[in-house]
């Protein structure tokens, strides 16, 4: 049995650690408002409601994993499948198998799905008919990666730029807009960007 706690918007709900540019941790704290809204700005982007399947293989001590994936399926209502760690193999299967609708990985995620020398033996014409989009983010995608994952699963993959400090999306390709392949996107709604 827990007790509930009141809590106000401003006040820290997770502390995530990250090397940012010096490579010494250093903890992050991200307030309830900061989590609610970056959740909610996601699903808004991606246009994730309760027919989706997530399928969650990054890590949720990560920002990425935690608001991106698991905190937008809580927060769409979505159906969130968990694998703990990325093999294509596991992937490719739980995609056929769950009619996955939503992917996210990193760049080395989306070449190890590419180059899986079995793919053959999944239904890839399912997994096409049910994956409507990818998101990749922590690092910068080759243009020549997004463009094969896109012709061999026919599903566009949408970037953007984050870091722990913003929960962690700050600016993102969206659906339904004219996209740069290779850039960060827009800002999020409410967030101010400058060079």
């Amino acid at each position: 049995v827990f007790d509930t706690v009141q809590t106000m918007p401003d006040e820290t709900a997770v502390i995530l650690y990250t090397s940012g540019t010096t490579g010494s941790p250093k903890g992050a704290e991200l307030t309830h408002s900061n989590m609610v809204m970056n959740a909610v700005a996601t699903r808004d982007m991606i246009q994730m409601n309760k027919d989706d399947v997530c399928l969650v293989v990054l890590p949720l001590f990560h920002s990425f994993g935690q608001t991106v994936l698991m905190n937008t399926g809580f927060c769409s209502g979505a159906t969130i499948t968990l694998l703990p760690r990325f093999a294509a193999d596991a992937v490719l299967g739980i995609m056929q198998r769950d009619g996955v609708t939503i992917f996210a990985g990193v760049p080395t995620m989306y070449w190890g799905l590419l180059s899986y020398p079995d793919a053959e033996k999944y239904d890839l014409d399912k997994i096409r008919s049910t994956l409507r989009i990818a998101v990749s983010g922590g690092s910068a995608l080759p243009v020549e990666l997004l463009r094969n994952f896109e012709e061999r699963f026919d599903v566009p993959i949408l970037e953007g730029y984050g870091l722990s400090e913003t929960s962690p999306v700050a600016s993102f390709n969206q659906l339904g807009r004219p996209r740069k392949v290779g850039s960060i996107g827009q800002p999020l709604w409410l967030t101010d960007m400058r060079i």
